[in-house]
């Protein structure tokens, strides 16, 4: 049957070659579409290393001078590292908080970031140090977020059992010390430091949005009070990060309640709350852009799956419909319906499978000079699979419609009239 398909194609070689160049070149632009959905749908679906499910950022004000109720500094008996954490622990006491920390740089969907240097302690002066993202963070952040460790367990218990100030992503242990246990190396911030820090423990891969691939990055921990108060005072209490976990089942909408019924426990000495900001609806500001981006992307693929929709069903439709004399001659001599609409499916399929391996040359090319996106997905085969697969069925669905509906026309024509058009 093949063999019988192959000489009628060939025999007519010079229409079916047009319509196997147009099939080649449509074939081509959907494996790049559906290559470039496939590496956002993957990126955006992997796990971030974080919730922010229920996760609230306190902004800290300070009262100035000039407002009623401003103490003096003369007046005040604390620093305003321990009124910080005074108004923490005021946080933390109420029955609708599961947990609150303070950090720096470390709030995800935010503009906030720092990056520092950090080699093993072992390394010598050869080895060029990269810089890696840096947040300094007190043992109840991994709470708040929900951060595990390697091994999907909870990372504060993990942190907190074992000495050592700092904490890394599993991405970093891989880049400082080649897939080996991190837990206890010696590190230090640069090749001419000589005082060395401690891996306390690694965490899994955190992504910094859904558009972004996990990349390394590390923890510096404020173990005790008196780190944390000695942090804030030198970066000051309104860049602090303060970041409070709700209980599940407490809904935004009673979060003005919940303030208000907090009163003056919200204000220490000149430090206040002054907004809180639900994470959730920080993160859409954040990513606008790319969202946007990514809107725009899907309007043009939808136009031009439109156009290649109505080309490829148009071509067949018109190649069916001249065939009607040759479908006519074959119902006469005993072909069935189901016969006739069978023959034409296998004559268009089998057109499109012969774009196959020219597909497969311009793939691999295209991953020879690294065109695709290689750095959120690499390329395998399972993707590459994926790609000539799903555009592979999606012109075949094409091709069957264009044939589908004249045909059934087609075959419902007496033979008589049919033989007319022979």
């Amino acid at each position: 049957m093949i063999k019988h398909i192959w000489t009628i194609i060939w025999n007519q070689r010079r229409n079916n070659g047009w319509i196997f160049m147009e099939l080649a070149l449509v074939f081509g632009v959907l494996c790049v579409m559906m290559d470039s959905f496939l590496v956002e749908f993957c990126t955006y679906n992997k796990p971030l290393g974080f919730d922010i499910t229920n996760v609230y950022k306190v902004n800290i004000g300070k009262i100035s001078s000039d407002i009623p109720g401003y103490v003096p500094d003369s007046s005040l008996a604390t620093t305003e590292g321990e009124d910080l954490l005074r108004l923490v622990d005021n946080i933390r006491q109420a029955k609708e908080v599961e947990e609150v920390c303070l950090a720096y740089s470390a709030c995800p969907y935010t503009w906030s970031n720092r990056w520092a240097q950090l080699v093993r302690a072992d390394a010598d002066t050869s080895v060029k140090p990269n810089y890696y993202q840096m947040f300094t963070v007190s043992p109840h952040y991994f709470d708040v977020f929900r951060i595990s460790d390697q091994e999907g367990r909870p990372a504060r218990p993990v942190v907190e059992q074992n000495s050592g100030d700092i904490v890394l992503s599993e991405d970093m242990v891989t880049s400082l010390f080649a897939g080996q246990s991190g837990v206890g190396k010696q590190v230090k911030w640069s090749n001419k430091s000589t005082n060395s820090m401690t891996v306390a423990a690694v965490t899994s891969p955190i992504r910094q949005n859904e558009f972004e691939k996990s990349a390394p990055c590390f923890y510096q921990l404020m173990r005790t009070d008196e780190d944390i108060v000695e942090f804030v005072n030198e970066m000051k209490a309104q860049n602090m990060d303060c970041l409070v976990r709700m209980n599940d089942g407490f809904r935004k909408e009673e979060m003005d309640g919940f303030l208000e019924a907090m009163g003056e426990r919200l204000t220490v000495n000149n430090l206040y709350v002054s907004c809180v900001i639900p994470l959730e609806e920080q993160r859409p500001v954040i990513l606008k852009s790319r969202t946007d981006n990514l809107k725009k992307k899907m309007v043009l693929v939808g136009f031009m799956l439109v156009n290649v929709f109505f080309g490829i069903v148009g071509t067949f439709w018109l190649r069916t419909q001249s065939r009607r004399g040759e479908m006519g001659l074959r119902s006469a001599i005993g072909a069935s319906h189901g016969m006739l609409k069978r023959h034409l499916n296998q004559e268009g399929l089998l057109l499109l499978a012969f774009a196959i391996p020219l597909i497969l040359v311009f793939m691999l090319n295209m991953i020879y000079f690294d065109l695709p996106d290689t750095g959120r997905l690499p390329y395998t085969w399972w993707r590459l699979l994926v790609v000539v697969g799903g555009a592979f069925l999606l012109l075949a669905g094409m091709i069957r419609v264009g044939i589908w509906l004249p045909a059934r026309k087609i075959t419902r024509m007496n033979p008589a009239e049919a033989l007319h058009y022979e």
